[in-house]
């Protein structure tokens, strides 16, 4: 772990060892009490779908908030975060069915990780649910840190904000509030147009905001957002709509991959506008991403990180929560690198919201362990602008400024390729096009005939498919990639 935060953590330690006992080992939490409260309200100007009925749209706000009361508040345990999930759409839902789903809920998610991420298999799932949390309840809102900087966080694809509690009690033990609103579809749950239901979640953020100011009475400093997948992308267009925001912090945001494309479409989507510090941790995919909004941001004070033993699934705090359930002492590498995420995020926000603070966002950067999160030296502005250009401008324009900036763009072959890919879903000319310049400027690379043939059978062009596979196979005969894609192409031809 981190020697700076350990370091800057000795003051407080006396008074930051929680009444706890199923607690992260080696992350420090901060000097402040941490609340935590729900609240249920609707926004009656938007219709919802809860199965049969059609009714206003729930919204049951969460809110982490630090406190300087040592004393008061009552220990939560994780049940009742994981208690709201279930009552999100329906705030009268009868205690056994919260019960039931609550459990079905813990235990689908402990199975995942004993099969998938060699969590201890002894433990059971209602050990998780009894095992207490950081936060407590019961602290008067009154009782916020005065001077405070708010955090808005947003949730993934139709999930709930608990999915990252433990990021969330460890950003308020250090002076944040953190405002959130579980992730759901422009009219119920499902979330089916990236667009439409990016911005359901934006009006979402922007109602409770506005209920946290006007409804609980709250003051704050300064305003920033943090969000992990989809929640990235309602975080792009919030940040777009609202000049009040300060500083943005991305966990493996769909703004960097594919749904870029989708964003670029929507009317709030201006990169003008995209002018404030912004932070952005990666999953540990090889040659995935342009990171097309990190290359477009209107602004120097950018950073991306890597995180080595991360894929997607591991920027949740459930699998870190649960591995501190056991009465073995684990440390995984991927909750050691949660640990790491939670630092970075507490060290960049604490830079750009926090008007004095003893945090160093300098002094992570030096210290930090490069095992667990590395920083990506990137200069990928030539490959956001070539892919803004082909979005927003006649085909000739990209011409053009492919013919200015070979040097940038065709260095090798990744960059392009990794560009076409993303198009594919969104416009399938516009990959092939991307494609066919690739092999053009590196007609010795089976990679750039690869992919020219992938996305020739993805438009269903099976003899052009076939053609540039037979190349790829040339220059590499014994890849198993080529062969296995020239099957399926086979395949496809024999069915015409």
């Amino acid at each position: 772990m981190n020697i700076f935060f350990r370091m800057i953590s000795l003051s407080v330690l006396i008074c930051t060892i929680p009444d706890v006992i199923c607690i992260a080992s080696d992350l420090v939490n901060g000097p402040f009490t941490v609340g935590f409260g729900s609240f249920k309200t609707h926004d009656n100007s938007r219709l919802y779908f809860s199965g049969e009925d059609t009714v206003p749209r729930p919204l049951l706000v969460h809110l982490w908030y630090p406190s300087e009361e040592m004393i008061m508040g009552s220990t939560l345990n994780f049940k009742h975060y994981i208690d709201l999930i279930s009552q999100r759409e329906n705030y009268a839902k009868l205690t056994s069915e919260i019960d039931q789903n609550s459990f079905n809920y813990v235990h689908a998610y402990s199975e995942f990780a004993k099969v998938n991420l060699d969590l201890d298999t002894s433990i059971h799932v209602q050990d998780i649910l009894d095992s207490p949390v950081y936060a407590k309840s019961g602290i008067p809102i009154q009782n916020i840190v005065s001077g405070s900087p708010l955090l808005i966080y947003a949730p993934s694809n139709s999930k709930s904000s608990v999915q990252n509690h433990m990021i969330c009690e460890y950003l308020a033990s250090y002076g944040f509030i953190i405002l959130s609103v579980a992730s759901a579809g422009p009219t119920s749950i499902q979330r089916e147009n990236i667009q439409e239901s990016t911005m359901a979640q934006v009006i979402d953020m922007e109602y409770i905001l506005k209920y946290c100011e006007d409804s609980l009475h709250i003051k704050y400093s300064k305003l920033g957002l943090i969000g992990f997948s989809s929640g990235g992308n309602a975080n792009t267009i919030f940040q777009m709509r609202n000049k009040s925001v300060d500083a943005v912090f991305s966990m493996d945001g769909g703004q960097e991959y594919g749904a870029y494309i989708a964003l670029n479409r929507m009317r709030d989507f201006d990169l003008e506008k995209a002018d404030v510090p912004y932070c952005c941790v990666v999953n540990n995919y090889v040659d995935f991403s342009i990171y097309p909004l990190y290359g477009s941001v209107n602004t120097s004070e950018k950073y991306l990180f890597q995180m080595p033993f991360l894929n997607h699934n591991g920027f949740i705090s459930h699998w870190r929560f649960f591995e501190s359930c056991s009465s073995l002492t684990l440390e995984s590498p991927g909750s050691i690198s949660y640990d790491y995420i939670c630092e970075c995020a507490l060290a960049f926000l604490s830079q750009y919201l926090m008007t004095a603070s003893s945090l160093n966002w300098e002094s992570f950067l030096d210290e930090m362990d490069k095992e667990y999160i590395r920083p990506i030296k990137l200069n990928n502005t030539a490959i956001a602008t070539l892919c803004n250009t082909l979005l927003n401008e006649p085909l000739n324009s990209a011409v053009s400024y492919m013919l200015n900036h070979v040097a940038e763009l065709f260095a090798d072959e990744t960059q392009v390729n990794i560009l076409a890919r993303m198009f594919i879903d969104g416009n399938i000319d516009l990959a092939i096009f991307l494609g066919m310049n690739n092999v053009d400027k590196h007609p010795d690379s089976w990679k750039a005939h690869y992919n020219l043939a992938y996305m020739y059978k993805e438009k269903g062009e099976t003899a052009l498919s076939k053609n540039s596979l037979l190349k790829a196979n040339a220059l590499n005969p014994d890849n198993a990639d080529i062969v296995d894609l020239l099957n399926k192409v086979n395949k496809m031809e024999s069915k015409e």
